[in-house]
């Protein structure tokens, strides 16, 4: 009974721990597909209420999940980098469109089938290049001319074509030729450079509802932003920016007003508001890892470990600090059963950390890196998070219905501590006379500490001086030279040499510094105890090295002196001293 009081006791006066508000739904270590983040997406594709997760890989894979089951696989023709849900149109039942970005081609699935591609335009070749082409085409060319004039436009900033970059990276003149050769039965469609898709998302058309009809937003290789209609088939809009963007946030709806926050490959973040980049740019000290928009914040994590929170309009509100790289980050939320929004951000130790604002609410540990992160409702239940790891596995938590996710359940304001009164000790006599004391002569005790410590800073200041002046400080002043010396000790015995680091850190240069070193002649021996420096040029290292032999079989240590003189007199510039354990060998 005693032990069972006692821990009980003991279990009251211990924090309570934080319960995790993420339950374990399903958890495949076998599922064999590492995806990123845009390799994950979750909807309604049969309009039943039971959202499928779809996912595609670096293997060329799309996959459907209908709860654990795989329900549908299909290859792909080529690498993807993204895939999005949209409504293309406003039906009964209302049944989304998978879209698969995939080099310079949007893939097109309806109804787990195949439906169409749409591809980017391709870019515009440079007039000098095309003309150089044009000659090499022709019968009898010179392809040593055209090749140097490729490599001067090359040289000139003129962006060259993929078949231009492989021209010039062959080396010899038949290689040269074949390559000329192979290239003219295709010179119909010789140069055609086409971009690559960077990022991909979805822009509401002219209403906020879930199954509101809704356009593709793609940023590509060559620095622009595309929207596409809601069919997929034309250009609605298209924007020019500075950098290569490789993170994407849309908010808003396209024919009333919009805003597109871009995280590019210079650092900068940029806005894009009704087709217009925005002139405020954040500039961030790092590149980015990951963007979220949260409202009217934009939170970006950076390759430093940090997370930035930013408001729409530029301004930094603050920064989290995390301690260790940043994996993937996702906006969680939640409009059906209750509002609330919070940051996921999965990190490299395997944690994955849920924060609202500023406000760490609950961490979740796994055992392996997590490279992907999916929120949304999965099935019917609409807190669900996706997690794909690095070996390839797959888990699916969901989130408690009851969890509080308001930042500001976190305890703020003093520590409890502060309520527990400290231990005063007793009045003693002792003490009421020194009180009474210092309350009577207050004025005599600040004075004479006050003189006292002016004392003590006089003498600490001449003892410096003199220690300068005296060649013995880690910098001597003395004669008007400025030296500094730093000697070590190398080697194991009974051989060693030391090695004397001298750097004249005045403004002129000394000449024929003696340098003499002074040791237990009965413990040491050194070759040549004294030598000369010809030069010392201002702020150069110079390295001397000094041999030393130990001939006391005994063992045994002693100090090793070494003292750079002054040519124009007795006192030295500066001395270093230095010792060395007892010989092993």
């Amino acid at each position: 009974m005693a032990d069972g009081a006692g821990s009980d006791a003991k279990a009251a006066n211990e924090p309570e721990k934080k319960k995790c508000p993420w339950l374990d739904a399903w958890h495949d270590p076998v599922a064999g597909m590492s995806c990123y983040s845009s390799f994950l997406c979750l909807a309604d594709l049969a309009a039943d209420g039971d959202h499928r997760l779809v996912m595609v890989d670096m293997k060329k894979r799309i996959r459907m999940y209908k709860g654990t089951t795989i329900q549908w696989e299909h290859k792909l023709p080529d690498v993807p980098c993204a895939v999005q849900s949209f409504y293309h149109e406003a039906g009964h039942p209302p049944i989304p469109t998978l879209a698969v970005a995939s080099g310079h081609r949007v893939l097109i699935f309806r109804n787990m089938r195949p439906s169409m591609q749409y591809r980017l335009p391709a870019l515009e070749i440079d007039p000098v290049e095309r003309d150089i082409w044009q000659d090499l085409t022709q019968d009898g060319a010179d392809v040593q001319a055209g090749f140097d004039k490729l490599n001067a436009a090359r040289e000139n900033g003129t962006a060259l074509s993929n078949q231009s970059i492989d021209f010039l990276a062959v080396e010899d003149l038949e290689s040269q030729t074949e390559y000329v050769r192979a290239c003219r039965p295709n010179e119909d469609h010789l140069l055609q450079q086409q971009t690559a898709i960077t990022c991909m998302e979805v822009l509401k058309q002219n209403m906020d509802e879930p199954t509101a009809v809704s356009m593709l937003v793609i940023g590509t290789e060559n620095r622009m932003i595309y929207i596409l209609n809601s069919s997929a088939l034309e250009i609605a809009a298209k924007v020019k920016l500075e950098a290569v963007p490789t993170f994407i946030s849309v908010l808003g709806l396209f024919d009333v007003e919009y805003r597109i926050t871009v995280a590019c490959r210079d650092g900068n973040i940029y806005t894009v508001k009704n087709g217009q980049v925005l002139s405020n740019v954040i500039e961030l000290e790092t590149q980015p890892v990951g963007l979220v928009r949260f409202d009217k914040n934009v939170y970006v994590g950076c390759m430093d470990n940090v997370i930035h929170c930013f408001h729409f309009k530029g301004k930094k509100n603050h920064s989290i600090y995390l301690p260790c790289p940043i994996s993937c980050m996702s906006l969680l939320q939640i409009t059906k059963s209750r509002v609330a929004k919070a940051l996921v951000v999965a990190l490299q130790n395997g944690e994955v950390r849920l924060y609202n604002g500023k406000h760490l609410i609950a961490t979740v540990e796994t055992n392996d890196v997590v490279t992907g992160v999916k929120l949304g409702t999965f099935g019917r239940e609409e807190g669900s998070m996706v997690l794909s790891f690095k070996s390839g596995a797959l888990m699916v938590k969901i989130l408690q219905r009851n969890a509080n996710l308001d930042g500001t359940s976190v305890t703020v304001g003093p520590p409890p501590e502060q309520d527990i009164p400290l231990d005063v000790p007793k009045k003693t006599k002792l003490y009421v006379e020194q009180t009474s004391r210092e309350r009577e002569q207050a004025i005599d005790m600040h004075r004479t500490f006050q003189r006292d410590l002016c004392k003590l800073r006089l003498s600490t200041a001449r003892a410096y001086v003199n220690l300068l002046g005296s060649g013995h400080g880690p910098m001597s002043t003395a004669a008007g030279a400025q030296v500094r010396i730093n000697a070590q000790v190398l080697g194991m015995g009974p051989q060693f040499k030391i090695l004397v680091r001298i750097q004249n850190a005045g403004a002129t240069a000394l000449y024929d510094v003696p340098v003499h070193c002074t040791t237990n002649q009965n413990l040491y021996r050194i070759p040549r105890p004294s030598f000369f420096l010809p030069v010392l040029v201002p702020q150069q290292v110079y390295l001397v090295e000094i041999p030393l032999t130990c001939i006391n079989e005994n063992g045994g240590t002693a100090a090793v002196r070494i003292f750079l003189a002054n040519s124009q007199g007795t006192m030295p510039l500066i001395s270093a001293a230095c010792s060395r354990a007892v010989d092993t060998i």
